[in-house]
């Protein structure tokens, strides 16, 4: 069958508007294209589809029965060319993620080499900076996305939690602490703390605080960056807590890393993306993708996907 989309397009525009002058003006064509349209769709199904009078023109049975199924494959075609249309819109242009040092040193990386897979044409821009500045870079348009642990952000950012990853103790493979196969807090907390800012000690210590009192967090030392964590804990000044997804960096640095218990502290690791304003159509495809992976993955799984 040589049906055309033209003839389907005909046959539903006049199906709908109910009069020949009507649908060529909505499809801006001549009346008289629209009746030979009409006219070689109806040759094609070898049956009248319209009943014509002088004054109006109306489904024959046979119009009735088809015209379902020729909505929804004018329909379904027109989401398929919509859809390649946004693949191509979001496979150019330039994207500009935000991300915390922790997470900008391990997941995003490998986020981005398997978005770019597929999108090679993106330019990918990560810009590594303190928690806090995530929802503020992208409230700002400096970035176009974050990926961050939740915090406090402008009201122009949404954040979606893609993920929780567990908190988990590094040491040298020397310490003592290292031959216990789970860490409870309390053990952790007779040791010199290496913590990350300030506001990372705070969450850290309310969550401490929720599960008991007697548990209390006094770093011996705050350090911006989690190399520099490492390298502290490296050089024996002590042992520092961080998310599971820092398990690759601690092995770089020839560390171990052991589960903690009494209690188990979950981090939410957010997608931080623009409230109300338009996003770049590759800002649209990288959300898309990150959701999808991570809604593939299981969004309540408490531990950083590979």
């Amino acid at each position: 069958m040589n049906l055309t989309l033209k003839q389907l397009r005909a046959f539903v525009a006049v199906a709908d508007a109910g009069t020949f002058t009507a649908a060529a003006q909505q499809l801006h064509v001549t009346a008289s294209a629209l009746s030979l349209m009409i006219k070689e769709l109806e040759s094609v199904v070898g049956t009248k589809l319209f009943e014509r009078t002088t004054r109006q023109v109306r489904l024959s049975p046979a119009g009735r029965d088809f015209r379902p199924s020729a909505h929804r494959l004018v329909e379904d075609l027109a989401r398929t060319v919509e859809g390649i249309r946004d693949y191509q819109r979001s496979a150019r242009g330039t994207l500009r993620i935000a991300s915390s040092p922790m997470y900008s040193g391990t997941l995003v990386p490998r986020l981005v080499a398997e978005y770019r897979r597929r999108f090679p044409g993106v330019k990918v821009y990560v810009l590594d900076v303190v928690t806090d500045q995530v929802g503020v870079m992208v409230a700002s348009r400096e970035a176009d996305v974050g990926i961050a642990p939740e915090r406090s952000v402008p009201r122009e950012v949404i954040q979606k939690q893609l993920f929780r990853d567990p908190l988990q103790l590094v040491c040298r493979p020397d310490h003592p602490l290292a031959a216990m196969k789970q860490v409870p807090w309390s053990e952790v907390l007779r040791h010199p703390f290496i913590s990350l800012p300030m506001d990372y000690a705070a969450n850290m210590r309310a969550d401490l605080a929720y599960h008991s009192e007697t548990l209390t967090l006094e770093p011996a030392m705050y350090v911006n960056f989690i190399t520099t964590a490492l390298a502290l804990v490296q050089a024996g000044e002590g042992v520092t807590v961080q998310p599971s997804a820092a398990e690759p960096l601690a092995a770089a640095y020839g560390l171990a890393v052991k589960k903690l218990k009494d209690p188990v502290i979950l981090r939410r690791i957010c997608l931080l993306r623009p409230r109300e304003r338009e996003s770049s159509p590759s800002a649209e495809g990288f959300c898309s993708f990150v959701e999808a992976r991570f809604s593939r993955s299981g969004s309540s799984r408490s531990k950083a996907p590979p």
